[in-house]
């Protein structure tokens, strides 16, 4: 008699990941959802933000009934906090931009989740990235873009080890974000036409995720002029965290046509500003903390992303030591930032990820 499969589906509350879970069920798999409890709702003014979990959390629970499936939450809020976005803060008063999100995956999705399920004994994790995960006996689990162009979630995905890669199952990447939703609705879901979430993971309405990281951990802002590139001050800013590379909304000066941020010292708290937007195109950058997923070449001709949705850009990335590359643009681009997630493709194929260091 075979045995039957357990699963663990990670269950945000969203309809991608509830349809992710009732693939797996439908299949014949003994599931097991689970949420992570990553933010603490006990202040009032956390309460009334909807990133603060409390109707995702109740949408999760309501699509496990409907499944039929068991529901646990976990608790990760202590290493969310010192390892997501005590990370976070750390990287912008450094005058970098963080993606916590990369982060995340890697600590807690793909990390405490992870742990989780092998403790309880099931094959794998069930997400609902819009991603696809091959399995070649004898070879390494890869992990491709999803069909929909306009869900590709793989960037985030660029810190995964081979081990996390090797557990998880993304039973998405073959369908649409019309066809999930088509799916949660023949099924009765009920999240099948709840609406994509725009609220960060973590902060108060009226901040920005800084701002948020600032006063959480009770941490100075780092003030400063804002200068033009011949050292001319123009201005005052409250804190270098409220900028980033290529910015140029919000920066409080005004010299008659659109400016950017081109530079943040965190040194002086100096921010520099120019209207040529020439200062922002970057042709070569490097990386480190490389994480190597299935790039054995010392150097290879392929395409980068530096952010969510960028149109993948032509590169030779070439290796300088086992955690560092250096990228050199086919093209120039525009606002490549410091602290930001580099993701790495061969074709279709995400083959290594990193964090942009310097240019």
């Amino acid at each position: 008699m075979t045995t039957q499969k357990i699963f663990v589906a990670a269950m945000s509350g969203g309809v991608d990941s509830s349809v992710a879970a009732a693939i797996y069920v439908n299949a014949g798999h003994k599931v097991i959802a689970a949420t992570l409890k990553m933010k603490n709702c006990d202040d009032t003014k956390e309460k009334a933000k909807a990133c603060c979990g409390l109707d995702d959390n109740l949408q999760a629970r309501l699509a496990a009934d409907k499944l039929g499936i068991k529901h646990y939450f976990i608790d990760t809020r202590e290493e969310f906090r010192e390892k997501v976005l005590r990370h976070a803060l750390t990287e912008y008063v450094s005058g970098r931009t963080p993606n916590p999100c990369v982060l995340c995956n890697y600590y807690l999705k793909f990390g405490a989740l992870m742990k989780f399920a092998k403790d309880i004994g099931a094959e794998g994790i069930i997400t609902g990235h819009y991603a696809i995960i091959r399995r070649e006996e004898n070879q390494k689990t890869k992990i491709f873009k999803g069909v929909d162009d306009n869900k590709n979630q793989t960037y985030f995905l660029c810190g995964l080890t081979q081990e996390q890669i090797d557990f998880s199952y993304m039973p998405l990447g073959e369908l649409t974000k019309t066809q999930v939703r088509k799916i949660a609705s023949e099924l009765s879901l009920p999240n099948a036409k709840k609406e994509e979430s725009q609220d960060a993971c973590f902060g108060y309405k009226g901040e920005t995720f800084a701002q948020t990281l600032s006063r959480s951990f009770s941490y100075p802002s780092k003030e400063g002029n804002i200068v033009d590139v011949h050292g001319k001050i123009l201005g005052r800013h409250h804190g270098i965290e409220n900028f980033t590379i290529g910015q140029r909304r919000g920066l409080g000066v005004a010299l008659g046509e659109p400016a950017f941020v081109t530079k943040i010292d965190p040194i002086s708290g100096n921010v520099l500003v120019s209207c040529d937007h020439n200062l922002l195109l970057v042709r070569s950058f490097t990386a480190s903390k490389m994480n190597y997923i299935d790039f054995d070449e010392n150097s290879l001709e392929c395409e980068i992303q530096t952010r969510y949705r960028q149109t993948p850009q032509k590169a030779l990335v070439a290796k300088l030591d086992n955690s560092k590359v250096k990228v050199d643009l086919a093209e120039p681009l525009r606002a490549v930032t410091p602290g930001q997630a580099l993701a790495v493709y061969r074709g279709e194929q995400l083959i290594a990820g990193g964090w942009i260091d310097k240019f």
